[in-house]
């Protein structure tokens, strides 16, 4: 067996966290558990790479673009209610 094929279980745990990882929503400890496995997984660092180039070139080709003030006034009002109800 690889060793690629036996940390599968760690690989999905990482890539279900990349997205808070690039959010800097995690902890220090998760994010340092996520470096690591990202400079020990080649598979993994792939991913996380294309994410990153995604999310860059979505920042630039949408940074001019703002949301229609009705949109973003439905929105807060939900966020609002949203957490209200927490």
């Amino acid at each position: 067996m690889s060793e690629h094929q036996h940390d599968l279980h760690d690989c999905s745990s990482v890539i279900e966290q990349v997205y808070a990882f690039h959010d800097n929503e995690l902890s220090a400890e998760e994010a340092d558990e996520i470096r690591e496995h990202l400079m020990a997984c080649e598979p993994c660092l792939d991913r996380f790479q294309v994410e990153e180039a995604m999310r860059v070139l979505i920042r630039r080709c949408c940074r001019e673009d703002l949301a229609p003030d009705g949109l973003r006034v439905r929105l807060q009002a939900k966020f609002s209610v949203e957490q209200d109800v927490d």
